[in-house]
């Protein structure tokens, strides 16, 4: 962009020089090759990138100019692009072609040259400064738009923090509401069961008994009831996310660890003790066998289905899938939820892949 202005700058100076052509008589041949001459060379400064080559050029036209008025005439287009590429100390034999055609040919030549090269150089100058301020806004622009993206980033972050405060907030609160129905109502029932028991085996009267079961009934509905209510509060109040990272944290020590955790919604406290437990027993096994240096942990939450994922790259037998205690609770664990467990060994690692039902699990 800055390149095509420059040559519309050089037009526009071209044209002002070409004025002075109706004021002197030339062969007529001789002023169109002292354009062509001067945009040529002024064309190959702009292009190139090697001073010393812009000092030739340039410096090449300058002494053509002391043979001919004609070529002096467009002497302001080389004054631009000494300015234009701080070409400064050429500006000695400009001096010297204006005072030396002033001398020997026309003083108003050289007078109107000298006037056109001001000109030209207040043309560059003023569009180097309007190139500076563009680049300026450009880079105004562009750190105000980082500024903000940063802000939003930092105010999404903060955001975040404020939902996980909240929601580990719900979580507590849940579990004292849980902790507290436990301990409070659920030893009170307990208390009033016990006590209804021994009243019905000291009973005697038989107009009693059926009431008394009914009442019975009744507590031990109700003490049901508060049970299923406190784990469904106490599953609830389970950060999964949390606990898995404390469940990995022993792997960080000598293994380069990578968790992947995406469960945006809500699954049941079931398939929350099956992962822990499952990740757990799988950090264990890659301590204490895994001779690799690489962990992966991936759980994600499906439409139908929760999905764990833990991986090693250490080398491993291919029958060790087949025994230990802690790989067949794995199995008993998935397969009472109605989940699959596969165990992949192999010489490049060992992968335990475990899928869960949602729907059979709510």
């Amino acid at each position: 962009m800055s390149d095509i202005s420059e040559l519309v700058e050089k037009l526009i100076v071209m044209l002002i020089c070409s004025t002075s052509l109706t004021d002197y008589s030339y062969d007529s041949s001789l002023p169109v090759i002292a354009m062509l001459s001067a945009m040529t060379a002024s064309c190959i400064v702009m292009l190139v990138k090697n001073k010393p080559a812009a000092y030739l050029l340039s410096a090449g036209y300058i002494f053509i100019c002391f043979a001919s008025p004609c070529f002096m005439m467009f002497l302001p287009i080389t004054a631009y692009d000494i300015s234009r590429k701080k070409l400064y100390p050429l500006c000695v034999p400009v001096l010297a072609v204006l005072g030396i055609q002033a001398y020997e040919d026309s003083i108003p030549l050289s007078i109107k040259t000298a006037v056109f090269c001001i000109a030209a150089v207040t043309i560059e100058l003023f569009s180097r400064r309007a190139q500076m301020l563009e680049h300026k806004l450009n880079i105004t622009r562009d750190n105000a738009v980082e500024y903000s993206n940063e802000l939003i980033r930092k105010n999404q972050q903060i955001i975040e923090a404020q939902d996980n405060e909240v929601h580990l907030a719900t979580l507590t609160e849940r579990n004292r509401i849980a902790r507290e129905i436990h301990d409070n109502v659920g030893h009170m029932l307990t208390r009033t069961i016990l006590q209804m028991g021994a009243i019905q085996i000291i009973n005697k009267d038989e107009n009693l008994v059926e009431p008394l079961d009914s009442v019975k009934s009744t507590l031990d509905e109700a003490m049901n009831s508060i049970r299923k209510s406190v784990h469904d509060l106490h599953d609830d109040s389970i950060d999964l996310e949390s606990s898995l990272r404390d469940a990995i944290a022993p792997l960080k020590e000598n293994f380069k660890v990578t968790f992947d955790y995406d469960v945006p919604g809500h699954i049941s406290g079931k398939i929350k003790y099956c992962f822990i437990a499952i990740v757990k027993e799988a950090v264990n096994n890659i301590i204490k066998h895994s001779n690799g240096d690489k962990a992966t942990i991936i759980v994600r939450e499906h439409p139908a289905m929760c999905t764990l994922s833990v991986e090693d790259n250490g080398k491993c037998s291919e029958n060790i899938s087949s025994g230990g205690i802690g790989l067949e609770n794995m199995q008993d664990r998935v397969r009472s939820l109605g989940g699959v467990l596969n165990i992949t060994p192999s010489s490049n690692g060992f992968k335990i892949f475990v899928s869960i039902m949602k729907k059979r699990n709510n």
